[in-house]
């Protein structure tokens, strides 16, 4: 890429628009992520408090409603109860009646009489009961002597009905269609002449089929025949030693239910509804009506169509009701419980069980009334958030403003001191060197110029570093170059000569020359891979021992020549296998130990002692007996290039051995330690891990 490009495609721009847009990236961006930010928590912990405030409530609610249901189920429970106990007296009472002859009065029999159509009725109302004997059957001397002896119960169902308001009348029926009934009415105005009532439910549901414990039971809602409109009973069966005789019963009319015992109030424009044991709606009030979308059959007529079905219609039943069917099959499964339920709007449904009778009184109650405070709260949290945004763009409006004459200020403040380092920076790069730090009133300014002065100092300690690289490869690469050079000159002189011992000599340290030159060249690139990163290796696990014999063999030569002995010293049972790259142990090995035999004293002693490491690794201690260094120069042995003085003039070396030998330890995950001392000896110590 031309300069010119370079310069269109990095376009500098002036330091004043670069710390505005520094201001913008790193102050106020950020700024405003952070106070959105805050904004998005304050939001969704007020949604957080909503919603726990909202479960609250609605927690509180169902517990509230529950207890309600189960209260008010208890209260109608305990009214059913005291009906049925009637319901029961008035059964004892009607057998021992059907079992006494009877005591009637001759005015009493006058109010009797037979229809055109056979029916034995009664004509005249004397503050008693009226009675009804369906034509269905012929009526005799026999059938009319039930009547007589029955009529001694008229005091008892007239206390019973005035005992309690939400009874609305009280009969008595026989399994040949004898029906007595209190308060009295017109039966022939309402009764059909041949009448079979024990096909009706409130004759054959007390029957040995329906009822064998022969308790009281209470019928599901069915349109009177007697003409109160739909009712349920409490009935019970009467029964003769040979038969079912007659069956009582106490009736409850849906309307009473609805004023009396469905009047409950309940929190969340709340309201009951009674349900029975097969699904159907006994008693709604007209808040359910509208929510179930039925009108509650009060009403009624008599024509033909009513008296073929006295039961409520299908739409009553929750059973067969798909918007209640949830509600149906929980019923099933629990005698109490909860529900959430949706007609035009969300609704909490809460059922229970009423003891005796097995009807269910279902609480419902309109959820979002239940959850206004808590849409409130919801509401005040929006507005304050809308506020804290508003204060939030005010100001940051005021912000940006001061933002921009900040920036103008404080680039005047830096640009002075940039100019200065400019020009440091300009002397540096010709190859000039800062001696003088300069005084900024910007601390990082000062540390800028005060790196500058360091970065000087190493860049000329570089330039020397490099200087005695150069010299120092250029007198050890020349040293076996001349060597390679002058033998294989004589040899070439020496051509049709046999290669006797002297010229098998000069071969062989044209071969040490070679090996020598070779191995420098090696450390060099080697150590420039390890500063790369660029060195490959491959960890197994590697006992030490054969690897350090095969490290001495390869000198034994040299140990040979110089007389410096070798030994190797394992402590008792050490495990001497270490995880490590076999070729690089090899390497360090050979340096640590060719360091131990050129440094010795003729006729000195090299030293390899392994040591256990601890738990998990091994020392391998490389001792000899030379001549040691000096405190002070220890550190400098591990520098590339660098080597001690007394060393240059007699042995030969580039100064990167122990540089790379204490990288490639490092590589393999060991540590290289270094113990000397002038006179006795130096010991350099390798830690490995173990596998």
């Amino acid at each position: 890429m031309a300069q010119s490009d370079f310069e269109t495609k990095h376009k500098a721009i002036p330091l004043k628009k670069w710390l505005w847009n520094s201001y913008i990236s790193a102050a106020l961006i950020p700024l405003l992520l952070i106070e959105l930010t805050f904004l998005a928590i304050y939001w969704g912990t007020g949604e957080f408090v909503y919603k726990r405030g909202a479960q609250a409530v609605t927690d509180l609610s169902q517990a509230a409603l529950s207890d309600a249901a189960g209260r008010e189920a208890q209260t109608i429970s305990r009214k059913l109860q005291t009906i049925e106990a009637l319901t029961k007296v008035y059964g004892d009472a009607t057998g021992e009646a059907l079992a006494q002859p009877s005591d009637v009065s001759d005015a009493e029999k006058e109010r009797h009489s037979y229809s055109p159509d056979g029916v034995f009725y009664t004509t005249a109302d004397n503050g008693g009961s009226a009675v009804f004997y369906s034509g269905i059957f012929p009526i005799g001397e026999e059938e009319r002597e039930k009547v007589w002896r029955t009529a001694r119960l008229d005091p008892l169902m007239k206390s019973i009905v005035e005992a309690d308001p939400l009874i609305a009348q009280v009969y008595l029926n026989t399994f040949d269609s004898l029906n007595r009934i209190y308060p009295y009415f017109d039966v022939l105005e309402i009764f059909a002449p041949k009448m079979d009532i024990p096909s009706y439910n409130f004759y054959y549901e007390a029957d040995e089929v329906h009822n064998p414990e022969g308790k009281v039971v209470w019928t599901d809602a069915y349109i009177d025949p007697a003409g109160a409109g739909w009712m349920v009973s409490a009935i019970s069966p009467v029964k003769s030693a040979e038969k079912l005789e007659a069956v009582v019963g106490i009736d409850i009319t849906i309307e009473t239910i609805v004023e009396q015992v469905l009047d409950i109030s309940l929190t969340g424009e709340g309201y009951a509804m009674l349900v029975g044991r097969d699904g159907t709606i006994l008693a709604l009030p007209e808040q359910g009506e509208r929510d179930l979308g039925l009108t509650e059959l009060l009403d009624h007529s008599y024509d033909q169509a009513i008296l073929d079905d006295t039961f409520k219609p299908s739409e009553f039943n929750i059973f067969r009701r798909t918007d209640l069917a949830e509600l149906a099959l929980a019923m099933q499964d629990a005698e109490s419980g909860i529900i959430d339920l949706n007609f035009d709007h969300p609704v909490m449904a809460s059922w229970a069980t009423i003891e005796g009778s097995g009807w269910k009184l279902i609480a419902i109650a309109n959820a979002d009334v239940l959850l206004t405070p808590s849409n409130k709260l919801r509401d005040t949290l929006g507005m304050v958030s809308g506020v804290m945004l508003l204060a939030l763009v005010l100001f940051y409006s005021v912000y940006f403003a001061i933002l921009w004459r900040r920036a103008s200020k404080m680039s005047d403040n830096v640009a002075r001191p940039l100019h200065e380092l400019e020009a440091d920076m300009a002397d540096i790069s010709k190859g000039g060197t800062l001696s003088v730090q300069r005084v900024h009133s910007v601390e990082e300014l000062q540390m800028v110029n005060k790196h500058l002065v360091s970065m000087s100092a190493k860049l000329s300690a570089a330039s020397r570093a490099k200087s005695a690289f150069l010299s120092a490869m250029s007198h050890e690469l020349r040293t076996p170059l001349n060597a390679i050079l002058g033998y294989t000159q004589i040899l070439q002189m020496s051509e049709g000569k046999p290669i006797d011992a002297g010229r098998m000599a000069d071969l062989d340290q044209i071969a040490r020359s070679s090996t020598e030159l070779l191995t420098m060249v090696e450390g060099v690139m080697d150590l420039s891979r390890i500063e790369q990163g660029s060195l490959s290796t491959d960890f197994e696990a590697v006992d030490a021992v054969p690897v350090i014999r095969q490290a001495y063999v390869s000198l034994k030569s040299v140990a040979d020549a110089k007389g410096v002995s070798f030994d190797i010293d394992a402590e008792p049972k050490l495990d001497t296998t270490v995880m490590t790259d076999s070729g690089a142990l090899s390497r360090v090995l050979a340096q640590l130990i060719s360091n131990g035999i050129k440094y010795n004293s003729a006729g000195g002693k090299v030293t390899v002692r392994l040591r256990d490491g601890g738990s998990d690794g091994v020392f391998i201690d490389v001792e000899d007996t030379g001549k040691g260094i000096a405190e002070e120069r220890q550190k400098d042995i591990f520098v590339p290039f660098e080597r001690l003085g007394h060393e240059n003039g007699t042995i030969s070396g580039a100064g990167i051995g122990l540089s790379l030998t204490r990288r490639l330890v490092e590589v393999i995950g060991g540590r290289l330690t270094l113990k000397s001392q002038e006179g006795v000896g130096s010991v350099f110590t390798v830690w490995l891990p173990r596998p």
